[in-house]
């Protein structure tokens, strides 16, 4: 899953949970229902970028795991429990992620771009060999 396929869901999330001061987690219906978002999607969102997103062990009573951000779980207090609550992200934090995926979607399109440069050089020479051939030969 890329980024610059993502970077919408990325964002709005990171936003959501990294400064909402009741919900350091959310699963991804209750996330996707207060966001206006594809709930599937927003799972697969969550579980293709785990250095991002933190998913709870077990699930909840409802079937769906919780995700945090992994920069706010990382910050809790009493590590061999679940937090009842965990502080909103520094703005140099939240910052900090959000150039982090802007970054690495802006490396994507690059990469992308570079690859298609190289395939357009590629059958550029081909199409100039064959041109040489067929002089050659005519000649």
């Amino acid at each position: 899953m890329k980024y610059s396929q993502n970077v919408d869901y990325l964002v709005s999330t990171i936003l959501y949970l990294a400064s909402h001061g009741d919900y350091w987690a959310r699963t991804p219906s209750g996330l996707a229902a207060e966001l206006s978002l594809d709930a599937p999607r927003l799972t697969e969102v969550f579980d293709a970028f785990p250095g991002i997103y933190h998913r709870s062990p077990k699930p909840g009573d409802d079937g769906e795991h919780f995700y945090a951000l992994q920069a706010r779980y990382a910050q809790r207090e009493g590590r061999g429990q679940e937090p009842k609550s965990i502080a909103a992200l520094p703005t140099e934090k939240i910052d900090m992620l959000l150039n982090f995926v802007l970054t690495m979607t802006e490396q994507e399109k690059t990469v992308r771009q570079v690859r298609l440069s190289n395939w357009f050089a590629a059958g550029a020479a081909i199409v100039a060999a064959g041109a040489a051939i067929v002089v050659a030969f005519i000649d």
